[in-house]
């Protein structure tokens, strides 16, 4: 029973902890303390008590997230000193929020429906699936790893140098794929497509901020039925969102959309490792086949998409493919 205990108290005490760090970044409190400060003045500078900003500082270091060699004083950890850097703090803020609505569905599990489906969430429950999910493109980080992505996959690499390129992405979301991708590639214009407006309409006000929205179109509609007058050079496919039943269809549209030659690019879970199992792939697992998504592997999808008449032609944690 002791162990019991122990184990269910560590799981609840962390899901504590990622509220308080996720109250902390969405309100602005860490970024008061990028140098040390006294608890009055930051008090003074948040507008909350100074009881409570001390009480809230004890907690924020027994988790981990700040340091003091004096009661009255705090700044972040070495751990967390990082989120004040290249939009950290806005990429972190996005996978908290996207874990507190995955909470619920994870709850949901047990009963007979299972959890709700995405096309179900709320407006913004949706939306903090999708940021959660996607990169934050305002950031120097998501513009990074973006960079560092493509260069690891050189086919994906002289694709996009290769001049004037046009790209569409079925199921983009909030777009933050495709407008951290224009601002790397200048000569790049692209079309986003997805169900969901709400989300359109907030990728559509992104490049507006961004100075990408001459580049980019986004089309409310099914992924399935998009059409275009010109082929594209690249398609890229949120696989994650896409249900069993949707894929066959999409994947026929894909290859019509692309010219002869274009590639199509997806994400992929990572392969299992021998020995335990992952527990973040095993609960992404659970959720994408709640929600009839299958929970392909690398040679899964590869065998998928040679069976729409592709070529794939690189592997990993993106998959690339070739319109013969």
């Amino acid at each position: 029973m002791d162990e019991t205990s122990k184990a269910i108290g560590a799981l609840a005490l962390a899901a504590q902890q990622a509220a308080l760090l996720r109250g902390a970044l969405t309100s602005g409190f860490l970024t008061h303390l990028g140098a040390e400060i006294g608890v009055v003045d930051l008090a003074r500078q948040t507008g909350i008590g100074p009881g409570r900003v001390r009480d809230i500082c004890v907690a924020l270091r027994a988790a981990g997230v700040l340091d003091s060699d004096n009661p009255d004083r705090y700044r972040l950890s070495v751990t967390y000193a990082p989120l004040l850097r290249d939009g950290a703090d806005i990429l972190f803020t996005n996978q908290l929020r996207n874990v507190a609505v995955r909470a619920r569905l994870y709850e949901q599990m047990f009963t007979p429906d299972g959890p709700d489906r995405y096309g179900d969430l709320s407006d913004d429950d949706r939306a903090a699936i999708a940021a959660g999910s996607s990169a934050a493109p305002s950031t120097e980080l998501a513009r990074r790893a973006l960079r560092d992505a493509v260069e690891r996959i050189p086919a994906w690499g002289e694709a996009l140098a290769a001049g004037d390129v046009r790209a569409v992405e079925l199921g983009c979301g909030l777009g933050g794929h495709l407008l951290t991708l224009l601002q790397l590639h200048p000569r790049l214009t692209a079309v986003g497509v997805d169900l969901a407006a709400d989300l359109l309409d907030r990728a559509r006000a992104d490049a507006e901020g961004l100075g990408v929205a001459g580049r980019v179109r986004f089309v409310a509609g099914d992924a399935t039925a998009f059409t275009d007058p010109e082929p594209f050079d690249m398609v890229f496919w949120s696989q994650f969102f896409f249900p069993a039943a949707s894929r066959v269809k999409t994947l026929a549209n894909a290859f019509r959309l692309l010219r002869p030659g274009g590639l199509l690019v997806a994400p992929v879970l990572p392969a299992p490792a021998a020995g335990p199992v992952n527990p973040q792939i095993a609960m992404q697992t659970l959720l994408l086949q709640a929600w009839d998504v299958p929970a392909v592997t690398t040679g899964e999808l590869s065998t998928e998409l040679a069976s729409a008449g592709f070529e794939p032609v690189e592997h990993g944690a993106t998959v690339l493919a070739r319109r013969p």
